[in-house]
């Protein structure tokens, strides 16, 4: 076997034991010592990684493209139930996967966020052409642009992902509050497409 190929083949191992350690104890918790404890020495892992920094990293993207790539074999983007349904399925299926791209997303590392967001881009990105398809599908109020509904989306992602950081959440279960925040979503765009109140005839 080749250097180069010996080497790929550690370094796949190393990550598939940072994807275990960082999807079970995320990366307050996680740590080299623990990845070493699967047989891996920790001299090839600083050999080949430069830190907890970067693996962690590195399995944050790592987890989005493994999601995307689901959603494409599943042909999600034909509509947003869609979509929503295939989310669910592959965070069920990939349990490391969720919990590492669900950190990254509702409760960050703060040293690391703005590498979090460059790293999560083509899952926002995603994101907004499932929300454009579904608004190209409607007809927008008079005042209302197609910028207006988009900027309008981003302040909900925000606001929605924020409140998974209240104090409310702190102490539930990662697993049950992966459940909320995915089946939560399609109702609150529901709602935020199409209201929550029937229109009374004033005039009547």
């Amino acid at each position: 076997m080749r250097q180069e190929e010996k080497t790929e083949l550690t370094k796949a191992k190393i990550l598939g034991a940072a994807m275990e350690e960082f999807g079970i104890n995320g990366y307050a918790n996680g740590s080299i010592n623990n990845i070493c404890k699967k047989g891996i020495n920790k001299g090839l892992i600083y050999h080949n990684y430069k830190d907890k920094d970067e693996l962690y990293m590195i399995c944050v993207k790592k987890s989005c493209e493994r999601m995307i790539d689901f959603m494409d074999q599943e042909n999600a983007e034909s509509s947003m139930d869609q979509y929503m349904n295939a989310r669910m399925r592959f965070f069920k299926e990939n349990t490391s996967e969720a919990h590492i791209f669900f950190e990254a997303l509702l409760d960050p590392p703060q040293h690391l966020k703005v590498q979090i967001r460059e790293a999560m881009k083509d899952f926002e990105a995603l994101n907004v052409r499932m929300y454009e398809k579904t608004i190209s599908g409607l007809t927008l109020r008079e005042n209302v642009s197609k910028e207006d509904a988009l900027r309008y989306f981003s302040l909900f992602q925000e606001m929605f992902n924020g409140y998974f950081c209240s104090p409310a959440f702190q102490t539930m279960d990662f697993e049950e509050k992966i459940q909320i925040h995915e089946s939560t979503i399609p109702r609150i765009l529901n709602f935020m497409l199409y209201g929550i109140a029937e229109r009374r005839d004033t005039n009547s």
